[in-house]
């Protein structure tokens, strides 16, 4: 009979490093971002966020322009 190990929860150790970001050149604005560690989540809800509120000022602008008190 085979012995089972019913741990299923493992401790990862990720050491001092929680998020690093690598660009492909200086001044570049395209990233190839390398995410790890624990703060790895809070990096990508900060840039969701970030995204929202710039879909958002868009659609704004994009509203003032069409409004027909605007022509």
């Amino acid at each position: 009979m085979y012995r089972v190990d019913g741990a299923l929860a493992r401790t990862l150790e990720f050491g001092d490093t929680t998020t690093e970001v690598r660009t492909a050149r200086p001044g570049s604005l395209r990233r190839l971002a390398l995410l790890r560690g624990p703060d790895k989540y809070k990096v990508l809800e900060r840039r969701r966020r970030a995204a929202q509120i710039k879909a958002r000022h868009v659609l704004d602008l994009i509203d003032f322009i069409e409004s027909p008190e605007r022509k």
